[in-house]
């Protein structure tokens, strides 16, 4: 019998599960019948772009990058063509405004996490009193469990371990706040380990940077979408789910759509953003169903939002030649400058050089207008590069997601839900769950092979059940189990 399975979201934790589960032998042979519904007209979810009416230039709402670490993405993109729309740099620029430009390279030769032994001393914004305790603090880090850490703040962590507040200013909070997307005294330091030992020290070039080439429209949106209908799914856009049901005669989930249109599955893999999901399941989300009801607010659960700010700049001159900037002391997080091919989809000719900075996290500048955040990260460019002279800004636009990431703070880290749960037929995806990785686009794509891989594992299950009901050897091949009834 075909089981027909439905992914409700069409970010990269469904598309990571749907292209898992349409590369899978069961797809291929016809048991699986496979649908991914996305309320909006293209897919990517958080991964996106806008296009600027003024310019007509496709930008993305907020620069998004892969690391080295990120494995599980990067195959992903690479099975499907399109890791070649990303630029890799093996290379990081940081930017102090007392010490100026400083650059980080990993030692090519020697093994990790020896090759990030040295790098530390070509910081300049970094005395050698800081980089003595950032290696103790390092080495200490490395030597502590993952599961000593639970409940654990990442500056109470630190404080601990003696680090002083010129090293957390001008190292720990710089590195954390951009993969973890909150502040320190916030984020959970089991979750700070997983980024620093696991990732960036794991491996030699795991501490690359792979910057999309093209808007994420494109890659996560066109060509993905594209590349997965190709493969058998049925992709069905602009179809936001109204209600979702458990049917008990049948066993099976009704799934209704705007419009009025209704699906039938046998398992649904929910893989929207956790702020969405829990408006249908709040109990998976530490939420009770009245809280969800009367007051559906971040409050009522301990799974809290943390805002990313994207200021799109264009101006009448490029600031530099730097691909990208690590900025420290600053309001502004990161620049990065106009990617390759950004002009490749334009509609009008384009007016000025694009340039984005981000602000990760909650940040002095919160309730500020746009014309007054603008004016202060131009400061901020000015005297970063004051070879260029005054730039003109010619337009620019202020996009601030408050539910970009979740905030992985030690009480949201003992709540993340399983793949899995204990309804019959349905499984959770998204940056959210329980991956052990905090809110990225790695952790969304091993969500979605996940959840795959659970519906896979409870297939596999239902057909053992099947074969042993009908009195059918375990393993044997039915070619051959004919053959022997026939004789």
């Amino acid at each position: 019998m075909t089981r027909r399975v439905v992914i409700l979201g069409g970010g990269i934790a469904g598309l990571s599960a749907a292209e898992t589960l349409a590369r899978s032998d069961e797809f291929k042979r016809g048991e699986l019948e496979l649908s991914l519904l996305e309320a909006r007209s293209s897919t990517g979810g958080r991964a996106g772009s806008f296009v600027e009416r003024e310019t007509g230039q496709t930008v993305d709402y907020c620069q998004h990058v892969a690391m080295g670490c990120c494995t599980t993405l990067l195959s992903l993109l690479q099975r499907m063509d399109l890791l070649r729309h990303f630029q890799r740099y093996e290379a990081l620029t940081f930017y102090h405004p007392d010490h100026g430009f400083s650059r980080f390279e990993p030692n090519k030769w020697l093994p990790a996490p020896l090759h990030l032994a040295m790098t530390l001393t070509s910081l300049k914004h970094l005395s050698s009193r800081d980089q003595k305790l950032i290696r103790k603090g390092l080495w200490r880090l490395m030597r502590t469990k993952s599961s000593d850490l639970v409940g654990v703040t990442a500056k109470d962590w630190l404080v601990m371990q003696g680090q002083e507040q010129s090293c957390i200013e001008k190292f720990w909070s710089v590195i954390l706040v951009s993969a973890l997307g909150d502040t320190i005294d916030r984020v959970s330091m089991q979750a700070a380990r997983k980024v620093i030992v696991d990732g960036f020290a794991g491996a030699r070039d795991a501490s690359d940077v792979w910057v999309p080439r093209l808007p994420l429209s494109k890659i996560f949106g066109d060509e993905f979408s594209g590349r997965i209908r190709g493969m058998g799914v049925d992709l069905q856009l602009r179809s936001p789910v109204r209600e979702l049901q458990r049917t008990q005669d049948a066993g099976t989930w009704e799934i209704h759509c705007s419009g009025g249109s209704r699906l039938v599955a046998d398992d649904v893999l929910v893989a929207t953003p956790w702020h969405v999901s829990r408006r249908w399941f709040p109990e998976l989300w530490g939420q009770s169903n009245s809280a969800a009801e009367e007051k559906p607010s971040d409050s009522e659960t301990p799974f809290e939002s943390s805002p990313i700010t994207g200021v799109h700049l264009w101006l009448d001159r490029s600031l530099t030649e730097l691909p990208h900037v690590a900025m420290v002391g600053t309001l502004t997080h990161w620049l990065f400058r106009e990617p390759l091919d950004s002009h490749a989809e334009a509609t009008t000719q384009v007016d000025g050089v694009y340039h984005q900075v981000v602000i990760s996290g909650r940040h002095g500048g919160e309730g500020w207008s746009g014309e007054r955040l603008v004016a202060e990260v131009m400061k901020e460019l000015e005297a970063a590069f004051p070879e260029v002279g005054t730039p003109n800004v010619l337009n620019f636009r202020v996009v601030t997601d408050p539910n970009a990431v979740f905030s992985v703070s030690p009480a949201t880290e003992r709540c993340r839900p399983s793949v899995q749960t204990e309804m019959p037929g349905l499984y959770l995806a998204g940056d959210a769950v329980a991956t052990g990785w905090p809110s990225t686009m790695e952790g969304a794509a091993i969500s979605g092979q996940m959840a795959a891989k659970a519906v896979l594992g409870a297939l596999a299950a239902s057909n053992n059940e099947a074969d042993h009901f009908r009195g059918e050897p375990p393993g044997l091949p039915k070619g051959l189990l004919a053959r022997w009834l026939i004789r």
